[in-house]
């Protein structure tokens, strides 16, 4: 694996060198003190990961992952950054997978590139890889969209009814989550569902996320989005009632889908594709978007397995059921009543379905 390491201060590469040599990695690793020398070395060899600093002169991080993703879209993109100002994380947010505050330790760092290598094996389909490559933005529902901005604007709103209509869309609810559960900002903590993701920020810092950057102002136009957005909230709060809390369950079926919000998905080439896992390749996609986006791995897990959990080998129901039904009923797709009665609760499944019918009646009112 080609892993490369960028920053304009050589004791800070000089730290990552000598922690490399205890870490025990089977990687090729390089060093750069600036962008343009970064590019350099890529044009000769590209690499599986680039880490890099924020603030370097000439070329800064998130210009130096811009041209990388637009190059070499299947690199996964580290950035470290000591500082906060809001336009500087908006322009991470737009082009990094990961976030991480600095100083870092280094061994820390090296963990978090590990795992991160480790993610793309168990989705190590070209295809997949070079999807997700280029992803920085997903487009939220136009009518969601638009509430939120008409919340945030309106100096009566609480959290409460923000976070509210935020996890209502997978787009958003994502991105928020992926700068939540960064180690930019989570301090080791795993956020799992969009109303802790908003507390854990702060609602300044969401307003400023959502007011003042262009990731979410290209809400899309096309009638699908909202069709998706409407189904996912469906299967959200459909997996909430079977799971009885909000949490990991809710977010994945909110989440389960997320890969259709990308046009090139929803074409008859990528339909009915799928991995060499016998994944569905809808489900690694955006198993492997939410991942590269650092979102606990057990809502991961259960987007990338929900459509087919009788490949696991775990006979429990759990999380990984809850999404299937969740999906499967919000979606007019007939659940796997195999798998069902395997794990025990097919007796349940007319209760669900009513269960639905209710759900189906509120959300419309």
């Amino acid at each position: 694996m080609q892993v490369m390491f960028v920053d304009d201060e050589s004791r800070v590469l000089s730290g990552i060198e000598r922690a490399l040599m205890i870490f025990d990695a089977e990687w090729e690793c390089r060093f750069a003190n600036s962008g343009h020398e970064a590019l350099e070395m890529l044009n000769e060899v590209p690499a599986d990961v680039v880490v890099s600093d924020m603030r370097m002169p000439f070329m800064d991080g998130a210009e130096l992952l811009t041209q990388v993703r637009n190059r070499w879209p299947g690199t996964i993109r580290i950035i470290l950054s000591g500082y906060s100002e809001p336009d500087a994380t908006l322009r991470m947010l737009d082009v990094a997978h990961r976030f991480v505050s600095k100083p870092c330790d280094s061994t820390v760092l090296l963990t978090m590139v590990s795992s991160a290598l480790a993610l793309r094996d168990m989705f190590q389909d070209p295809a997949v890889v070079n999807i997700v490559g280029r992803i920085s933005r997903l487009p939220a529902a136009p009518k969601v969209f638009n509430e939120v901005c008409r919340l945030i604007a309106d100096p009566g709103s609480d959290t409460r009814q923000i976070a509210e209509v935020l996890g209502s869309d997978p787009a958003l609810s994502a991105k928020i989550m992926q700068l939540a559960n960064s180690a930019y900002f989570s301090r080791g903590h795993h956020i799992h569902d969009i109303g802790n993701a908003i507390t854990h920020l702060g609602l300044e810092q969401v307003k400023l996320l959502v007011l003042a950057s262009n990731i979410f102002s290209e809400a899309g136009t096309d009638p699908y989005i909202d069709q998706l957005q409407r189904r996912a909230l469906l299967a959200s709060t459909l997996a909430a009632r079977i799971s009885g809390h909000l949490g990991v369950e809710s977010t994945a079926a909110l989440l389960a889908h997320i890969a259709l919000l990308i046009p090139e998905m929803r074409e008859p080439e990528y339909a009915a594709t799928k991995t060499r896992g016998n994944t569905p390749l809808y489900a690694a996609v955006g198993a492997y978007l939410l991942a590269l986006w650092g979102l606990p791995m057990d809502i991961v897990e259960a987007v990338a397995d929900h459509a087919h959990p009788a490949l696991l080998t775990d006979n429990k129901f759990g999380v990984t059921g809850t999404v299937h039904i969740a999906v499967a009923l919000a979606n007019n797709v007939v659940p796997d009543a195999d798998y069902l009665e395997h794990t025990g609760v097919l007796h349940q499944l007319p209760a669900w379905q009513e269960m639905l019918a209710h759900t189906q009646e509120n959300l419309d009112e």
